[in-house]
This record gives structure tokens, sequence and C-alpha cells, in this order.
């Protein structure tokens, strides 16, 4: 197998928090998640720079996943990172998250998701140090689609974590 000399990996990743961005600039320009949109963002909490209180990092170590959906202000997108203000037990918590730490991005409104981790479950051949980087993107059937949220069901401004939703 030969070496990407171009870095096709990194090139995808770069676009595909590219689409977050405008998604999130989006929601901010226009003050709001239009129709049943919402968005789940599961991110690494080890990453540097990955900015929440201490008691949520204690409670998820490795990954956490948020909700947009109503309940949450101050979206701020930056270059390197988005900070929004979420409540957490009726607390309102600022947290700031660098796009290199996110793992996965769903809309289940429109069963949109990003997932730059399920690549390296997929690769065939000998993996490189590049593996990690690459992304999935796409309109997939999924658990998640299959649990539509409804209003007896609906969960506002809790984290949730995806496994719930994965088989």
């Amino acid at each position: 197998m030969n070496s990407d000399l171009i870095g096709y990996n990194k090139l995808m990743s770069k676009a595909m928090i590219n689409v977050i961005i405008d998604v999130l600039s989006f929601i901010k320009d226009s003050n709001h998640i239009p129709g049943e949109h919402h968005l789940y963002i599961t991110f690494s909490t080890k990453k540097e720079d990955v900015i929440i209180p201490a008691k949520l990092k204690e409670k998820f170590p490795d990954k956490m996943t948020i909700v947009l959906q109503h309940q949450f202000q101050d979206l701020e997108i930056k270059e390197n990172h988005f900070s929004v203000t979420l409540h957490f037990d009726n607390t309102p918590e600022k947290i700031t998250i660098p796009y290199g730490a996110i793992t996965s991005f769903f809309d289940p409104a429109v069963n949109f998701g990003i997932d730059f981790l399920a690549q390296n479950e997929v690769t065939t051949g000998t993996k490189n140090k590049n593996d990690e980087n690459k992304t999935n993107i796409g309109n997939r059937e999924t658990s998640m689609q299959k649990k539509r949220i409804t209003p007896e069901n609906k969960r506002s401004a809790e984290i949730v974590s995806l496994s719930e939703f994965k088989k």
C-alpha cells in the first residue's frame, strides 16, 4: 500500500470540522436551532484545551456528549474551538470544546452524522499514524434514528451518552 503523501485524512478532517463550524455559525446567526434539528456533539474530555467543570470531568473522564436543542446560551464560535453555556443540575456552566476534541456530530432530525472515529473500524490493510484522523460522514441508518425523541421521552439539558442509542 502506498503512503498518502497528500494527506487526504487530514484534509477530510478539516472539511468535516468546517461543516460543524458552519452549522454552529448558522445557529448563532439565527439565534436558535430551526425546526426539529438538534445536535449531539461527543468529544474527548481528555483533549488539551477542553474546559468543563471539575464535577463533569470526574463524571466523564474520557468522553462526553452534549445536546444543543432548546436550552443553551452564549454560543461562541472561534477559529479553534466553540463555547456554549448549558445547564447541568440546574446550574449554568460555560464549556469550551476545541474542534479537534470532537469525536462525533449527529443531527437525528435529518439523520446526518460525522464520525471521526468510525473509519478506524472499517480501515483495511495496515494502520498508519494517520488512521486516528480518518472520518466517516453520511446519512446512515442508526439505532438513534429508530429511537425518535418524542415529547414523552425528550430530555432537556441532560448529558446523553451515545451508548444509550447503540445496540
